[in-house]
């Protein structure tokens, strides 16, 4: 007889199965504004060299992105942004010799909101003046070209 799987087990699935499917879907998304960005590009100026090709998932390219904050009298610092799921999975960033936080991050091209959860309150970059109101917060402006 076989044995059916816990309750856990199922969920523990089917999350990673919907975790995957956002990551395509954001993969799809942010090559559509690429695609469209290249395309207005062209009709705009028409003289422009803009290469003509059929372009894939495949072509969009990553970027290694540093976030830091100096904030030495911080004890946790993470980076919560619209790229990793805002809350769900936000990133923690690590607290060097100097009291700066700062992780690397590889991300496709893009533009992504983003702030800092400094011991548990959120924290607009002081070092980034670009910023828009999300969710009601004040959240950063990032483009990754």
């Amino acid at each position: 007889m076989t044995q059916r799987p816990s309750a856990l087990t199922v969920l523990f699935f089917s999350f990673m199965l919907c975790l995957g499917v956002v990551l395509l879907l954001n993969a799809f998304f942010s090559y559509y504004d690429y695609s469209s960005a290249l395309r207005l590009a062209k009709s705009k100026n028409s003289e422009a060299e803009v290469k003509s090709r059929d372009h894939k998932i495949s072509d969009i390219a990553l970027r290694k992105v540093r976030f830091t904050l100096n904030m030495p009298e911080a004890k946790e610092v993470y980076v919560v942004a619209n790229f990793s799921l805002w809350e769900a999975h936000k990133i923690k960033l690590e607290k060097g010799d100097n009291g700066v936080f700062s992780n690397l991050i590889v991300l496709p091209q893009g533009e992504y909101k983003y702030y800092f959860e400094v011991d548990g309150k959120p924290v607009a970059d002081p070092s980034n003046t670009d910023s828009v109101e999300y969710n009601g917060k004040t959240v950063n402006l990032r483009t990754v070209i």
